[in-house]
């Protein structure tokens, strides 16, 4: 089946529901052969030339890389150390506006391993509730937390998932990067 065994995408769910607290089926799973490949997908799904993206700097490549492939504007945004290396949000204020078709997300970070705190997250769902903006949740790295802190997840808040696209995978975690 092209978005994968029902049974995979079934225990996917599961897995989902209980991380995230939430409630969604098999039918909100697509499996992909990467993590690379679902953020392609992702991202051709909603951008056209000329739309705005934000994204975390520094970032992983591939989001600025598939940027400017798709004609999509960079609207980069400092992860500050001083702030966990979450967003700088007073830049993402400035970044916002009707233009914004996609916001980035990357908790835990790659490569800064910085977890955004749930005030930061509040106010990114908060900023696109009524818009046409979408969130991409890269959330690749959820099981790789080390000071045993539990992070937020973006795709836990249930009244943005029309807007939100979450990726995550096996790779990191099971470490089985290039595996195909």
């Amino acid at each position: 089946p092209p978005l994968g065994l029902p049974v995979l995408r079934d225990l996917i769910a599961k897995e989902i529901n209980k991380t995230r607290k939430i409630n969604i089926s098999q039918r909100n799973i697509a499996v992909t052969p990467s993590g690379k490949t679902a953020i392609f997908i992702a991202m051709a799904s909603v951008l056209n030339p000329g739309d705005e993206v934000i994204y975390p700097d520094p970032g992983f490549p591939t989001y600025k890389t598939l940027i400017d492939y798709l004609g999509a504007v960079k609207k980069p945004v400092p992860l500050l150390e001083s702030n966990n290396f979450s967003f700088d949000m007073r830049k993402f204020r400035k970044f916002f506006s009707k233009k914004t078709k996609l916001i980035i997300l990357n908790s835990p970070s790659n490569p800064t391993g910085g977890i955004m705190p749930l005030s930061d997250l509040q106010e990114i769902a908060n900023t696109i509730k009524g818009t046409d903006c979408w969130v991409m949740t890269d959330e690749m790295y959820a099981k790789i937390v080390y000071d045993k802190r539990e992070y937020p997840s973006f795709y836990s808040f249930k009244d943005i998932h029309e807007n939100t696209i979450l990726i995550d995978g096996f790779s990191k975690v099971y470490s089985m990067t290039g595996w195909r």
